[in-house]
């Protein structure tokens, strides 16, 4: 598998979007890795975590070519992660050439909000298809196996992460989730984890972390899955999805994650497995 993390950044984006604290400042005066637009993940040419308001800078900015997207997996509802309104562009008239379908999965929220665009679009049969999905429940998508997590984030609806699985090599992608329920421990502490992407958008800010992560409830979640062996040392440690509200720009993040052996995340960075 070839990931690409294509945006770094919690709902706001960072500078925000409209911010004019002094850690958004720095970001804007420093550039490069302090930049970060909003969460989503490329694996190959084939496969999309997420579709953010930010989808075509992404496109624009690494090259992408979304007429070869043939798997789209959405974690949940909030704007961030699904720029619902976007979808018109994968119309006649503003898309040709599309390697139809594109097979697109969420949960009920997302399924609903897209069968409406869908009807009132008037789009051709077979160029999408929608699939409901539960947590803990694979999903066969060709060569990869998607096995959505149960996440603790959106109470009006069942968020999830997804555990993405090919023959020999496994990666969870862990974003948007405060700490996990017993079950999504056990599950995750049966597998052989080689790259874990987990979000920490709280960074060292005194919060509870029911929604998202601190930096400590991803060191407590880490140890719990080196207890179980599901870690090791041979894992790649990443963390991402970062709020400005942190206060901490890329190498100060740096400072605190590489002692622990966690890789801080920046936008287009790529990770191979």
């Amino acid at each position: 598998m070839k990931v690409r993390i294509l945006g770094t950044a919690a709902a706001e984006g960072w500078p925000g979007l409209f911010c004019g604290c002094e850690t958004c400042k720095k970001a804007r005066a420093a550039g490069g890795k302090n930049l970060r637009s909003r969460a989503s993940l490329q694996i190959d040419d084939f496969y999309k975590i997420d579709f953010p308001p930010d989808t075509f800078y992404h496109v624009m900015k690494y090259g992408l070519d979304l007429s070869r997207l043939r798997y789209l997996f959405i974690t949940h509802s909030h704007e961030d992660h699904f720029a619902k309104d976007e979808f018109e562009y994968i119309l006649p008239g503003f898309a040709h050439n599309v390697e139809a379908p594109i097979r697109i999965y969420g949960n009920s929220a997302v399924i609903d909000a897209l069968k409406q665009i869908k009807e009132s679009s008037d789009a051709p049969e077979g160029l999408v298809e929608l699939t409901e999905i539960k947590p803990f429940e694979p999903v066969k998508a060709d060569y990869l196996t998607f096995t959505p997590i149960k996440a603790e984030h959106k109470y009006s609806e069942q968020a999830v992460n997804y555990l993405v699985q090919s023959e020999s090599k496994t990666m969870l992608y862990a974003s948007d989730t405060g700490r996990y329920s017993e079950a999504a421990i056990e599950l995750l502490s049966r597998q052989k984890i080689d790259i874990a992407v987990i979000e920490c958008t709280l960074g060292l800010l005194p919060w509870e972390p029911r929604t998202h992560m601190t930096f400590g409830a991803v060191l407590e979640l880490r140890d719990m899955l080196v207890k179980s062996g599901a870690v090791d040392s041979n894992t790649q440690l990443v963390i991402t999805h970062f709020s400005h509200n942190i206060g901490l720009l890329h190498e100060e993040l740096e400072q605190i994650a590489s002692p622990e052996d966690f890789t801080v995340a920046y936008d287009g960075i790529m990770l191979e497995v």
